[in-house]
C-alpha cells in the first residue's frame, strides 16, 4: 500500500513493537514538501533524505497530534480501496521504519 516508506535511512533496522492500540506521535518537526504525489524531506541533521508516498504522507500528516493507530486505520480504510489487515500491516511497518530513523514515538495504548 505504501511502497518505498522512507529512502536515505542509514540507522539498522530495529523491530519495535507496535499494536493496533499504540498510540503513534511525531518526535521531530522535519519539514516535508510536496513535490507531485510524494512528500520529499531533508534531515541535515541526521544526514537522512525521506520520502513518503501519498499514503505515508497522509500518516504522517495524521500523527501531528498523538493517535491511535487504529484510528489512522480507520481513516485510511474510509479513503483507500484497503482492507483492514492489509491497512493494519502497512502502517504498523512505516511506524517502524519511522520509530527507527527517530522521526516517531510509538506507545502502548492503554
Amino acid at each position: 500500500m505504501f511502497g518505498v516508506l522512507a529512502r536515505g535511512m542509514h540507522r539498522e533496522d530495529i523491530m519495535i513493537e507496535i499494536k493496533v492500540n499504540s498510540v503513534a506521535k511525531r518526535t521531530r518537526n522535519i519539514v516535508f514538501s510536496k513535490l507531485e504525489d510524494e512528500l520529499l524531506a531533508v534531515d541535515g541533521e541526521a544526514g537522512n533524505c525521506y520520502s513518503l508516498n501519498e499514503t505515508a504522507g497522509r500518516i504522517w500528516e495524521l500523527i501531528d497530534e498523538p493517535v491511535p493507530i487504529s484510528e489512522i486505520c480507520a481513516q485510511l480504510c474510509s479513503k483507500y480501496t484497503v482492507d483492514w489487515n492489509t491497512c493494519e500491516r502497512d502502517v504498523i511497518e512505516l511506524l517502524q521504519g519511522l520509530c527507527a530513523a527517530g522521526l516517531v514515538q510509538c506507545s502502548d495504548g492503554k
